[in-house]
């Protein structure tokens, strides 16, 4: 094929047919510069076509990742909503609304637990570091965002509630309610550790423990903390639903 065009142009010269040479020299670097434009679009094409199959894939474990969350956030919103009954029904005993019973003991060792949600951010990441959330719809990378930096805020008050459990109402629990491990506390987890316990169990003044003002001022901060939880929790398990409907369609 060049030869041919070769032997065009030297005929060309030979003729003196210079203005047709010129005009055909022109042509051919028309046809070059196309062959050049054509051969990089459907190398373009090529890549576009990988880089949003690996968007696709990095999609997926998203996906996977999210459905790990919203167990999590179901478990820990039911732990939650756990905390925040015991701590209102803890609350109404101070205010001498309900009776004073035995359960206080239960109340004193669930509110101490922490909560903590684990979040899987591989796919998430794998997406970032790919440059690949340019190759997917914007609406989905819209809530992608959004539900990573909801993630960013609920571990924020992850670390507040359990900085207050660790620094203020489990050392005062730990140091004023020492009586509450024993066989006598009615969660199963104590019970069952102590059911061999031979050791007689001490008189436990349950009335002092609701004249107890600044243990009362501690139990209302767990119910604040576990309030915006469940809030957060909530929202989670409904922003990682949304990105994973999205995801399937």
């Amino acid at each position: 094929m060049i030869k041919f065009f070769r032997k065009i142009r030297q005929k060309m010269l030979s003729e003196n047919k210079f203005s047709k040479y010129l005009i055909y020299a022109i042509g051919e670097i028309v046809l070059v510069v196309i062959g050049i434009l054509i051969a990089l679009s459907i190398n373009n094409w090529n890549e576009n076509k990988k880089n949003i199959n690996q968007a696709k894939k990095h999609l997926e474990t998203i996906s996977l990742n999210l459905n790990d969350d919203i167990k999590q956030a179901e478990k820990l919103l039911t732990e939650n909503g756990t905390t925040l009954e015991y701590s209102n029904t803890f609350l109404s005993q101070f205010k001498t609304l309900k009776p004073v019973d035995n359960n206080i003991q239960l109340y004193l060792i669930y509110l101490m637990y922490e909560r903590n949600i684990e979040v899987n951010e591989s796919g998430f990441n794998a997406l970032i570091n790919s440059n690949g959330m340019s190759f997917i719809d914007d609406k989905l990378q819209v809530k992608i965002l959004d539900y990573y930096r909801h993630l960013e805020q609920l571990k924020s008050r992850e670390n507040n509630a359990n900085s207050e459990i660790k620094a203020q109402f489990e050392p005062y629990v730990k140091a004023n309610y020492y009586w509450i491990y024993n066989k006598s506390n009615p969660w199963h987890r104590q019970s069952e550790l102590y059911k061999d316990d031979p050791r007689l169990i001490e008189n436990i003044n349950l009335k002092s423990v609701i004249d107890d003002k600044r243990l009362e001022i501690m139990v209302n901060g767990r119910r604040y903390q576990s309030m915006l939880l469940s809030d957060l929790y909530s929202k989670t398990i409904r922003l990682a639903e949304e990105i994973v409907t999205e995801i399937k369609k």
